[in-house]
């Protein structure tokens, strides 16, 4: 009895893992879409327009300060968001290795 009981606690464990993960799944693409849409309606999008419409125009040290400023504000976009996504893609993966050892 005691091995039957073991089997369906392990297959509950197992189905709420994958539950888990299906949610985690949806998550993520919801905040990839969400991120893309980010950067093309708000932040980034304004920040490049007006980078690419003011900034040429820039002549000596204003210029020459801008540049740096520019190339740090886009990495940290950009990191932040593949920062997130990392995060939820690594915790998909650790449900994955509990689903399996139920297995």
């Amino acid at each position: 009895m005691a091995s039957l009981s073991e089997s369906i606690e392990q297959e509950v464990k197992r189905r709420g893992y994958e539950t888990m993960m299906d949610y985690l799944k949806s998550y993520q693409r919801k905040v990839e879409e969400t991120i893309g849409e980010l950067r093309l309606r708000h932040g980034a999008r304004a920040f490049y327009h007006v980078n690419d419409e003011y900034v040429p125009h820039w002549q000596g040290e204003p210029g020459k300060a801008h540049e740096p400023i520019s190339g740090n504000l886009r990495q940290m976009m950009d990191a932040t968001a593949d920062g997130l996504l990392h995060e939820i893609s690594r915790e998909i993966a650790q449900i994955r290795r509990k689903i399996e050892e139920r297995q």
